[in-house]
């Protein structure tokens, strides 16, 4: 039976989450014991359905195969991380941008691991470290509504009392604090320019790369092809970002 423990729990386990983000960094489980067909056989019910859940659990914790686009988003993410460092101001990033079901999220995912990953072994000894961000961009979402990602990521409060220039500012002083050097946004298709929302949400992430000092890497379907790229706001983003295309 579902409980509400479990409901919290499992919502937890989500990459938008620090705690979600947290657990996909970890090593994968041990493998679990192969038993016998016998051995097998032998177990009653409940012992049966924890056998085959541990298999399954291991099995979906494997690493992912290394494809053409996961490595190129590595090593160029990487690459871009390092050259914006020391920069000031117009920092580059990266669009990865495909089809549905060509992975897209596999290769930013792959990428903030590496990030991770390298920025734990230079600094064993800060665990207040936060190097890497994941949000998603909500559908029909608003200026409120990804900031409110960020934070949830965050562990901030969003809260009513809290206006969207206190989340925003919160989320600045936290990332910039605890050294966030990497930042994925995922789902970027959701961001129409056409509306009044989208063009608004499209400032509020722009607005963000100026005052977070990281590398902010999206991630959705066939930007390109969307109003993302076109317009005033569209040459800005396509003038610093790099696209990598999915297949």
């Amino acid at each position: 039976m579902t409980t509400p423990q479990t409901m919290a729990a499992d919502a937890e386990r989500h990459l938008s989450t620090r705690a979600g983000w947290h657990e996909f960094t970890q090593e994968p489980p041990a493998p679990p014991v192969l038993l016998s067909a016998d051995e097998y056989a032998a177990l009653d019910d409940a012992d049966r359905e924890r056998y085959d859940e541990a298999r399954l659990d291991y099995h979906a914790r494997l690493r992912v195969v290394a494809t053409s686009t996961v490595r190129h988003t590595v090593t160029s993410g990487r690459r871009l991380v390092l050259l914006n460092r020391h920069a000031i101001s117009a920092r580059r990033g990266l669009i990865v941008s495909g089809p549905a079901g060509t992975g897209k999220t596999i290769a930013i995912t792959q990428l903030g691991l590496a990030h991770e990953l390298q920025d734990r072994s230079r600094h064993p000894t800060s665990p207040d470290r936060i190097p890497v961000l994941y949000v998603t961009v909500p559908p029909a979402a608003t200026p409120r509504m990804i900031a409110a990602e960020f934070a949830r990521f965050l562990g901030l409060p969003t809260t009513r009392q809290f206006n969207i220039t206190d989340i925003i500012e919160s989320v600045v002083g936290v990332c910039t604090k605890a050294r966030t050097g990497l930042i994925l946004v995922d789902e970027l298709h959701n961001i129409s320019l056409t509306t009044r929302h989208g063009a608004e949400v499209a400032d509020t992430l722009k607005y963000f790369s100026e005052r977070i000092p990281a590398t902010f890497v999206y991630a959705g379907i066939d930007i390109e092809h969307s109003t993302l790229l076109s317009g005033t706001r569209g040459a800005q983003i396509a003038g610093r970002f790099t696209l990598i295309p999915s297949h």
